[in-house]
């Protein structure tokens, strides 16, 4: 074998090695986007309900105290639940949300949604991993 081509064989088995490693050990992009989702803190009032696709009312304009505005998907359901200038409170490392109407009982509500994949992920914090079982066990769905 010359030498040259030896380099190639490296080369080639180097970048392969590469690419197994980010894909084995790099959280994928869906696993971010629900870490981070959990990983939020809101609070404040419901400015308005806002469609993103035509007709279909599936966000919420959040006012939020000393902060700029944010939109949060609330979905459909959950959008019909809440009127404008109810309060909405996310606790940080929560993937539930609760809203606040005056003269009811808070409604607690799915933030967001955890498939088993996610869930047995190694990149997904072990110490949600328990609180996945037993207090968040609603929010954990079958893939």
């Amino acid at each position: 074998m010359k030498k040259r081509d030896l380099i190639y064989l490296v080369l080639i088995l180097f970048a392969t090695g590469f690419m197994l490693f980010l894909f084995l050990y790099f959280p994928k992009n869906e696993n971010k986007f629900i870490i981070a989702d959990i990983k939020t803190e809101i609070y404040g009032k419901i400015k308005k309900k806002v469609a993103v696709r035509k007709g279909l009312l599936t966000h919420a304009k959040i006012s939020r105290y000393k902060k700029s505005d944010t939109l949060v998907l609330l979905g459909i359901e959950n959008n019909k639940l809440v009127d404008i200038g109810d309060s909405i409170l996310k606790h940080k490392n929560s993937p539930f949300f609760y809203i606040l109407q005056k003269g009811k009982n808070p409604k607690k509500l799915k933030f967001v949604s955890i498939s088993k994949s996610i869930l047995n992920d190694k990149t997904f914090p072990k110490e949600w991993k328990d609180s996945c079982k037993t207090v968040w066990k609603s929010v954990v769905i079958d893939d």
